[in-house]
């Protein structure tokens, strides 16, 4: 009998929580050094052959380990070792097929696919990111399986290794490089070298670790039959489309969106094609910060979808609406301070994190601040819309805020006038259609509309004193010590601490006032791992 790790569900969510953020803080190591060794315009190639990238994984492993592990799970919970068997086997098989098309596209045209993204010199990355594809499907494939035994640690530690083997390899090859004085091409496939490596350490990883801890073959029980293939195939395909066709929507729009920016800059707005890739390499560092938020959300979509189900389930549609908007309030707790943060000190996080980085990434950052809240609350209520049995809605929700984001960014950034600004304008477009119908399907079908004052009421109110305050003191603190010390080094300090004095002096002011004012509860902290013990060490009732 193969070994039953089974943690419980908050354990397995606090697992995984901790594993998240470790990947982003180790994602932020690597991409922050990187984007000063490329320059602007050599992070923009990297940038653009990542949504490439994205975009063939998203098509490949967006629904299927999903499917996979539910088969599992459901299987497992019937001591089936040869269903589990079967079901691992067809579906790695899957994976690996529809990994290995990916990965040859990649390979086969790497030039032509660069020339439809507007940005031709990104064609030695694409070939050197191409058999990421196919690792990292094998390597869903037994997260899948550890996942539909209830085991959340196989998954986190490999992600952590494949992060951190990604920032050791690619940060040194694209740092030797450019020490060696190679191209900017060159040194962008360098660390894009690093994900190539990193996918196959982690797959490594998971292939030893699954088959050490689990019995990876099939018993010997007369009883225990297993399904056909051909079912086990068309039960992956009717549970992973609809998710891979609803997740891989937003990639198809991300990447139509990159190619759309590139055209309008270079062939519209009158940009040559190095000042064009200037604007979206520092574009794409500022959505490097932006992206930093929706590493505290994704952990809680993990304990909140089973939370609004299950209440919906057995106590009625009354108590899964409670639940809904707890994890609306959690969110707005904990993301809206960053996104006011992040849009107030714009300046100085640009200029600590991104020195030689051209001048509008500030600009960028503020308009990108003002998007992120709006981003992490549709991560959250796309989540909770499919838990209350309303599975096909977020779709719409999507569809409409693409539709936004691409015509918003054709427009705009194709106006010499506005540029490269208006792509962050077309995402803000993206996430405020995406809410507002999200809300608006919540109203129709759960037992009464959210209570807007409620989640973003005191919360608000706090974050805003936070944003003035912060800012006061980096404006206060930044003009004290301007013009001290003329060195690189002086200067970089004259930023560096009035920003860490500002960012301690927003999160010190924050936690007062949520706490004095009490914007948040007991059952909001439920939600989260651990939560009554940090709301019992804060007294908070």
């Amino acid at each position: 009998m193969a070994e039953k790790k089974g943690q419980n569900f908050l354990h397995g969510a606090a697992i995984y929580t901790v594993g998240i953020i470790l990947v982003k803080i180790l994602g932020a190591v690597y991409k922050i050094p990187l984007g000063n060794i490329l320059g602007d315009a050599g992070f923009a190639h990297f940038d653009v052959t990542y949504k490439i990238y994205n975009f063939f994984l998203t098509i490949a492993t967006a629904g299927f380990p999903v499917a996979m592990s539910r088969l599992i799970s459901e299987a497992d919970s019937l001591d089936r070792d040869n269903q589990v068997y079967r079901i691992f086997r067809v579906g790695t098989l899957t994976f690996l097929a529809l990994g290995a098309v990916g990965t040859a596209i990649m390979m086969l045209f790497p030039a032509e696919i660069g020339a439809y993204m507007n940005d031709v010199q990104t064609a030695r990355s694409i070939f050197v990111m191409a058999p990421s594809v196919v690792l990292v499907c094998v390597t869903a494939a037994y997260r899948g399986y550890a996942q539909g035994h209830a085991d959340m640690i196989p998954t986190t530690v490999s992600q952590v290794v494949e992060t951190a083997v990604k920032v050791v390899v690619g940060l040194g090859c694209a740092g030797w490089l450019y020490k060696e004085g190679y191209s900017v091409e060159i040194c962008v496939a360098g660390a894009i070298l690093g994900t190539t490596v990193s996918s196959l350490a982690a797959m490594l990883y998971m292939i030893v670790k699954v088959h050490r801890k689990y019995q990876v073959r099939p018993s010997k029980d007369a009883f225990d039959k297993p399904p056909s293939n051909k079912w086990v195939l068309s039960n992956l395909l009717r549970i992973g489309i609809p998710i891979t066709i609803s997740t891989s929507i937003m990639s198809v729009i991300q990447l139509l969106d990159a190619g759309i920016t590139m055209n309008q800059l270079k062939n519209v707005a009158g940009y040559a094609s190095d000042a064009a890739d200037v604007l979206y390499g520092v574009y794409g560092k500022a959505m490097t910060v932006y992206n930093v938020p929706s590493a505290f959300v994704v952990p809680f979509l993990s304990s909140i979808v089973p939370a609004v189900a299950a209440a919906r389930m057995k106590q009625g549609a009354e108590a899964a609406t409670d639940i809904a908007e707890s994890a609306l309030r959690m969110c707005t707790l904990l993301c809206l301070p960053m996104s006011i943060g992040m849009a107030v000190l714009a300046e100085p996080c640009m200029r600590v994190l991104y020195p030689e980085a051209a001048g509008q990434g500030a600009l960028l950052l503020f308009e990108l601040g003002i998007t992120c809240y709006f981003m992490t609350m549709s991560l959250m209520t796309n989540s909770i819309l499919p838990a209350n049995g309303n599975e096909r809605l977020p779709l719409i929700s999507i569809l409409l805020g693409g539709a936004a984001k691409v015509t918003v960014t054709y427009l705009l950034v194709g106006n010499p006038n506005i540029n490269i600004y208006g792509a962050p304008l077309g995402t803000l477009s993206c996430y405020l259609v995406m809410v507002s119908c999200n809300l608006f399907f919540m109203a129709r079908h759960m037992a009464r509309p959210m209570n807007v004052g409620r989640i973003l009421g005191r919360s608000g109110l706090s974050a805003l004193v936070m944003g003035i305050a912060a800012w006061a003191v980096w404006s206060l603190l930044g003009g004290l010590m301007a013009g001290v010390g003329g060195a690189v080094a002086g200067r970089m300090i004259n930023v560096l601490v009035p920003f860490v004095a500002a960012v301690g002096t927003g999160v010190v002011v924050y936690l007062v006032l949520i706490i004095a004012l009490r914007a948040i509860t007991l059952e909001d902290m439920k939600l989260i791992p651990k939560g009554e013990k940090i709301a019992k060490l804060l007294h908070i009732r």
